[in-house]
């Protein structure tokens, strides 16, 4: 008979959020420099905003949450953060080398965040003004990767506007 894996709580979450940003930085890849700010209708999200906003919302989680100090600049809010607008000018933004350091560093600062908790503080319930994000801590997890991949589908329209290939092996 074979034995049961028991995995915890964290390690799911942090699977889920490694594959949502193994993909979204595979579909980012081959997109060409010139094209960084593509939008492929009016309005549209393009590489370098939807990196930069994945950046900014898990550092908004971070601090506001995880009461941490920032890992990305404070006008990244302005530049990418909910209700912002983006816009085809590149000039506007950072390079999306600095963007996607950014992304990471967010990223692994979020992960350090819930890897320093227990499974009980990772179940445990969300502060009101938070709960509409998720029932608890760890669920915040599941969250973010989901809206990572909601910003996955906009990266795919980019690509398909350009002439890229669809989809991309994780």
């Amino acid at each position: 008979m074979p034995t049961a894996t028991v995995v915890n709580t964290f390690e799911i979450g942090k699977a889920t959020l490694e594959l949502a940003r193994r993909s979204t930085l595979k579909l980012v890849a081959d997109i060409p420099a010139e094209h960084h700010c593509h939008q492929p209708v009016p309005k549209a999200n393009h590489a370098t905003w939807v990196l930069g906003h994945l950046a900014n919302t898990d550092n908004f989680f971070l601090t506001s949450l995880g009461g941490r100090d920032p890992v990305i600049d404070k006008s990244w809010g302005d530049l990418f953060g909910m209700g912002s607008e983006p816009t085809g000018d590149p000039g506007r933004y950072p390079s999306l080398t600095e963007v996607k350091a950014g992304c990471e560093r967010a990223r692994a600062a979020l992960i350090d965040w819930f890897a320093s908790m227990d499974d009980q503080k990772l179940q445990s319930p969300l502060p009101d003004q938070m709960k509409g994000f998720a029932p608890n801590y760890a669920g915040v997890m599941g969250t973010l990767a989901w809206h990572e991949g909601l910003h996955a589908g906009q990266l795919s329209a980019v690509r398909r506007s350009l002439g890229l290939p669809y989809a991309l092996e994780v």
